[in-house]
């Protein structure tokens, strides 16, 4: 059954439904990659705090798309000017997030999210994107690549508030 979405720019009201699903993606998909002592340890709250950072800072190079199913928000995904040392911060996104409740995903909602978000970082000037992933997550690296994005190199990523380890970079081209 395919479920009727839309997609839109988040607002600061929005901090904890996305706090809310990343507490949930995160549970659900990095559950045996990751210590589950640093799952168990994920708290909403805080997570709604970090959120509500986000979401307030004003960069016009930066945005978090959300995606709402009737009332819900059931997925989100940020994008931002790179942070990677090799890359050039005027050419170059991240997508430094990109989370679908378990209970929707593998129904096309990731792909049209990741279009919306890929077509606004163009709009911004921007010529490549880069991700990173967990080099374990293979259910994550097989979505990323079915949508055209190649490995970049590997390293071990840290301290992003979000899961730690060893993670591969993907790359795309916005051309």
């Amino acid at each position: 059954m395919r479920s009727e979405f839309t997609i839109r720019d988040a607002v600061i009201e929005d901090a904890p439904a996305i706090a809310r699903v990343n507490y949930l993606t995160q549970r659900h998909a990095f559950r045996g990659l990751i210590p589950n002592l640093e799952l168990d340890s994920l708290d909403v709250e805080f997570l709604t705090g970090q959120w509500n950072q986000n979401l307030s800072l004003a960069n016009p190079r930066s945005s978090t798309y959300v995606v709402i199913n009737g009332e819900s928000l059931i997925a989100y995904s940020r994008f931002y000017p790179s942070i990677d040392p090799d890359d050039d911060q005027d050419r170059v996104a991240t997508i430094g997030s990109m989370y679908v409740n378990p209970d929707f995903q593998g129904i096309g909602v990731g792909r049209e999210l990741m279009k919306t978000v890929l077509k606004a970082a163009k709009e911004l000037a921007f010529r490549e994107a880069t991700l990173h992933v967990l080099v374990a997550n293979k259910r994550a690296r097989e979505f990323y690549e079915n949508l055209g994005w190649k490995r970049d190199m590997e390293a071990d990523i840290g301290g992003s508030g979000e899961a730690t380890g060893s993670k591969v970079r993907y790359r795309k081209s916005l051309l």
